[in-house]
């Protein structure tokens, strides 16, 4: 799928601005850069939320910072004596009326436009893997207090006003990340207020807190995932090859880390890794081509048919 204008806009933003800026800077700011609803909209949001076949999976909402438990939202009619799912929606009316945020999770399998822009985003680094997500929020209830996020991001504003107090970039770490007090945050760097159509790159181990100016607000986040190899996976392969030539037995500690280290030095490790990293690139490509031609066709021909015969009548 092509690009529209405005997405190829976001696209070299993150590609010519973002990517180039110094590893010193934390984020990277453009006012206006898209019309508001080049992107999505408070109306696609709510034809998600209104959809028959909406999935309380791709669905959170917070109110005061906690996670509404939305199982009561879960309904079902039984057909043929199947389960066949369905969503409460007054639970999720009831809550948004009392201030509820609401995260709406999965966008590049909702929206085609946004799978394409993220199919593009994820060409950028050797394993990047896009999250899309809508957050919307109203004044006063945030769904996400202050925090770190483990990758970088990429925001599209659309509607709405937000203040984003940004703080000095931290260690990487993968504890200790979310409900960060001032103190854990830091010194604040940056404060920005995002309105409809700003863009920003926000670097990874940036500690920030936002907050809602207006009635409601509603962005866009790109989590450019970090999809290489996990450390565990990395240590389950190099644990297979310490596998096959071990230490001897009553060898020192020191000894048999020294032979685990070699392995992770060794061609053939490298290769093993090479490989696993290639796999999930493979894996990533074919998921953003299967979301792209995720249609069923077969019904076009019947439909084409019946046109063309009330046309000759």
């Amino acid at each position: 799928m092509e690009l529209s204008p405005a997405l190829r806009r976001i696209r070299d933003f993150y590609f010519k601005e973002a990517l180039a800026a110094s590893r010193e800077v934390n984020y990277v700011h453009r006012a206006g850069l898209v019309s508001p609803d080049a992107l999505f909209s408070l109306e696609r949001l709510r034809a998600h939320l209104n959809h028959p076949l909406l999935d309380v999976n791709y669905l959170n909402l917070f109110q005061q910072g906690k996670t509404v438990d939305l199982d009561e939202a879960r309904l079902y009619k039984v057909v043929q004596r199947r389960k066949i799912e369905f969503v409460d929606r007054r639970v999720l009316e009831r809550h948004l009326a009392e201030g509820a945020a609401c995260v709406l999770e999965g966008l590049d399998i909702l929206e085609p436009d946004i799978n394409a822009l993220a199919a593009a985003l994820d060409r950028a680094q050797a394993a990047t893997f896009c999250n899309a997500t809508a957050f919307f929020s109203q004044q006063g209830n945030e769904a996400y207090r202050g925090h770190v996020d483990t990758d970088d991001v990429l925001v599209v504003h659309v509607a709405g006003e937000k203040r984003w107090r940004l703080h000095r970039r931290q260690k990487p770490r993968r504890v200790r990340l979310s409900e960060m007090t001032e103190s854990e945050m830091g010194a604040v760097d940056t404060e920005l207020v995002m309105r409809p159509g700003d863009v920003m790159f926000l670097r990874s181990y940036t500690p920030h807190r936002v907050e809602t100016l207006s009635p409601c607000s509603l962005h866009v986040s790109f989590d450019l995932c970090d999809r290489q190899p996990s450390v565990e996976m990395a240590l389950q392969l190099l644990l297979a090859h310490y596998d096959r030539d071990s230490s001897t037995p009553l060898a020192p500690t020191q000894a048999t880390l020294d032979k685990l280290f070699e392995h992770a030095r060794s061609g053939g490790y490298g290769q093993d890794l090479a490989a696993m990293l290639a796999r999930e690139k493979a894996g990533h490509a074919e998921f953003r081509a299967l979301l792209a031609a995720n249609n069923v066709r077969h019904l076009d021909r019947f439909i084409g048919a019946a046109a063309r015969e009330t046309v000759k009548q």
